[in-house]
């Protein structure tokens, strides 16, 4: 008898909304489910990874929002942790600029060095990456654990995980959609009869989650869609749906969307469409038009961008929780809030604590419970809020001055120190050079000397230079040169294959084609969307080719200077941000009388549908994670009341140990060609099944059991199962 031994620790995401982060430990294999923050990034809050990091063998990434992926960067530089990570690809290249847009918007405020640019290159670069139903084997500890991707539906790419070992097959679905978006499809764990796909069915343990318990109304996709919508870290569901609708009604205003990275996020969705909905690939295949190359949604990246749009403007704004980026920024600018004619229009709940889930908070106070109100329903609010303020303002006056005479000081010392290096450098070919003239034979040396004497005993010499005390005479006039002093001839390098080959020349060299090219394509013509330029490049602009943004193609994803990735860079560099500048804080009294509303954008099954699919799964052993402790526990309640629902139900606090053990009656034997070759078989969902007669023996000097085929003696009605002759072992019939 044999059974795989399986605990589950959560890290972070427990009792709690706070991002997610778990350990599963099948035998001696220790996979991370998982590897979010938030972006307080409170490193206290990574207490629990950090002991264990080092000790992980793989991580797999479910979505790419910073509640799933947000500490990986940090963790792979500081925690030590190198396990292998696994991920579809559009979670690779949004969480990528998940990151990379929530570090812009930190280093706008403040001075934030928790991690920086290269830290979240190499951590994604060794992201293994996959598709949906392709199982991975994993190796070293993992060893005979295979895991499938399969779709979540909510983000493009959004993943749940099936990890099979043996008999063992655990499942984890969290932030799963049931319903379909206009971009994306739902998820695959209900079908559309209402039951479970059969490789889901009947798992050893299911882990998921109870966000949305006690979310009894999930608001219609019709009647939610009627609203205008703010960003969310599903901005592209928002941009499509928008841009469609501005399209369909003939909107004059101006729909923008504000990121640092919005011409990049534009760019990586009209490349993933086969990761999107059958609305989204039908309208490509019908109008030969991608839908993300969008006609009325105009791309910014800055706030003095929004400057060339004239009010009434709708905007999609980064970050969710509105304690950073452009969100804040729009909020608190030019007295925004305080105007009562704007609507802020909030689409996910935050975490407690953050300035969005102050504003819902008080929104849903104000409104009720959404069942008993209008989609959408606008409330005015008319309230005072005390703020810290982070601000990056440039140096003026005496602080200028200090900091441009103490940069010149550091110039000063750097150009001293690189003087420096350079002199040793020199001096250290010189000695090469004379060691290399040392190499020479010995009559070589002989000979140098001889001729040596010989120039120095001629006649006509003198201490110094005489143009003509060499000059011989000849039948052709030659003009005497001076020769130069001082003067050493270099000689090249040789080694055993020629020439040797100074790498610097080729990564100037190479480094300069590269933006020469970027350069050259800025300058191209304009157009819509999806032209390339000659180097291959892609670039977008507005619907009437107003407007056009260069950006590098993913596929030139490095600079030849250093091998270091590049394809960011260009987003990131705002001529404002090289400027003598300081982060200032402060405590200010905000005013806000604008309008508030809640459009639940989230794209999350809601309770009654997580009900529905927990009963088509029946997972013999479940646990709950990532809800509040009241949710998690209402929620737990609600599926015990369920008579076809298990009574293994864990709701495990962070930091417990649970040990999910299941003891099955599994024996490893060998089976002969004759017995195998006899057998018919019967598919089970991923398991095929055989009824078969045998008999075990275990051969001399071996410890593995062979099954074959056995000694049949019918004798009326009765079946005798007789032992081989000359078997040489032990044996068991078995029938």
């Amino acid at each position: 008898m044999e059974s795989n031994y399986i605990r589950f620790t959560p890290l972070s995401g427990a009792k709690s909304e706070s991002a997610l982060c778990y350990l599963l430990e099948i035998d001696e294999a220790k996979i991370l489910l998982d590897c979010g923050w938030n972006d307080a990034f409170d490193i206290d809050d990574l207490k629990q990874l950090k002991r264990i990091a080092k000790d992980v063998d793989a991580c797999l990434l479910s979505h790419s929002t910073l509640h799933h992926l947000g500490a990986l960067a940090y963790a792979k530089s500081y925690m030590g942790l190198r396990a292998q990570t696994y991920a579809t690809f559009p979670v690779v290249d949004m969480g990528r600029l998940s990151l990379y847009d929530i570090w812009q918007s930190k280093r706008a405020t403040e001075d934030f060095t928790t991690f920086n640019l290269e830290d979240i290159d190499q951590a994604f670069e060794a992201i293994t990456c996959l598709r949906y139903h392709q199982p991975i084997e994993l190796t070293g500890k993992c060893k005979g654990i295979t895991i499938t991707a399969s779709s979540a539906g909510h983000t493009v790419g959004g993943t749940v995980w099936k990890i099979s070992k043996d008999t063992e097959s655990i499942l984890y679905a969290v932030d799963y959609n049931h319903r379909k978006d206009k971009h994306l499809d739902g998820t695959v764990l209900l079908q559309p009869d209402g039951s479970a796909p059969q490789e889901f069915q009947r798992p050893s343990l299911m882990i998921t989650d109870a966000f949305n318990a006690q979310q009894l109304l999930q608001p219609s996709r019709p009647a939610r869609d009627r609203a205008l919508l703010d960003s969310s870290t599903r901005v592209l569901e928002l941009a499509y749906m928008l841009d469609s609708y501005w399209m369909a009604n003939r909107v004059r205003y101006p729909l923008i969307l504000l990121t640092n990275f919005s011409y990049r996020t534009a760019h990586f969705a009209t490349s993933m469409m086969e990761w999107m909905g059958d609305t989204v690939r039908s309208q490509l295949t019908d109008t030969r038009e991608n839908p993300f190359q969008f006609k009325y949604l105009r791309l910014c990246q800055r706030l003095s961008d929004l400057e060339q749009y004239p009010s009434p403007r709708v905007i999609l704004a980064s970050n969710l929780s509105m304690e950073t980026g452009f969100a804040r920024e729009v909020f608190l600018r030019n007295e925004w809030s305080q105007n009562p004619i704007n609507t802020l229009i909030l689409t996910e709940r935050a975490l407690p604590g953050e300035l969005a889930r102050y504003l819902y908070d008080e929104w849903k106070e104000s409104v009720g419970q959404l069942a008993s109100k209008e989609v959408g329903s606008e409330v005015q609010l008319d309230n005072v809020l005390d703020l810290k303020m982070d601000r990056k303002v440039l140096l003026q006056g005496q602080e200028l001055a200090d900091f441009l005479a103490a940069q010149e000081a550091r110039l000063e010392r750097e150009r001293a120190d690189a003087a420096l290096l350079e002199r040793n450098r020199r001096t250290l070919l010189e000695e090469e050079d004379d060691s290399d003239d040392d190499e020479g034979s010995l009559d070589g040396d002989s000979n140098n000397l001889v001729e040596m004497d010989m120039l120095l005993s001629k006649s006509g010499s003198h201490d110094v230079y005489m143009k003509d005390a060499t000059k011989s005479g000849g039948f052709f006039k030659q003009t005497q040169s001076y020769r130069m002093f001082p003067y050493v001839e270099r000689r090249k390098k040789i080694d055993d294959y020629g020439e040797s080959i100074v790498v610097e020349h080729f990564l100037n060299a190479s480094s300069g084609a590269v933006q020469e090219g970027r350069d050259t394509g800025a300058a191209g013509s304009s157009g819509r969307g999806g032209n390339l330029d000659a180097n291959g490049d892609t670039k977008m602009g507005d619907a009437d080719g107003q407007e056009d943004v260069h950006m590098a193609g993913t596929g030139d994803k490095t600079d030849g200077a250093n091998g270091k990735d590049k394809w960011m860079d260009q987003d990131m560099i705002h001529p404002e941000d090289s400027l003598p500048s300081k982060y200032v804080s402060s405590e200010e009294e905000v005013i806000i009388k604008c309008k508030v509303r809640y459009v639940d954008m989230e794209g999350r099954a809601d309770e009654s549908a997580m009900k529905t699919i927990l009963q088509a799964i029946a997972p013999r052993k479940l646990i709950l994670v990532h809800g509040t402790e009241e949710q998690t526990e209402a929620l737990c309640q609600t599926y015990l009341e369920l008579s076809d629902m298990t009574r293994e139900i864990y709701t495990p606090s962070i930091g417990e140990v649970l040990n999910v053990s299941e003891v099955t009656n599994m024996y490893k034997i060998n089976l002969t060609d004759a017995l195998l070759s006899s057998l018919t078989f019967s598919t089970l969902g991923e398991i095929d099944l055989a009824y078969l007669v045998g008999q075990i023996q275990i051969p001399p000097g071996s410890t593995a059991p062979v099954l074959g085929m056995p000694v049949v003696q019918v004798d009326g009605n009765t079946k005798k199962l007789m032992a081989p002759e000359n078997t040489g072992g032990d044996a068991m019939a078995i029938g």
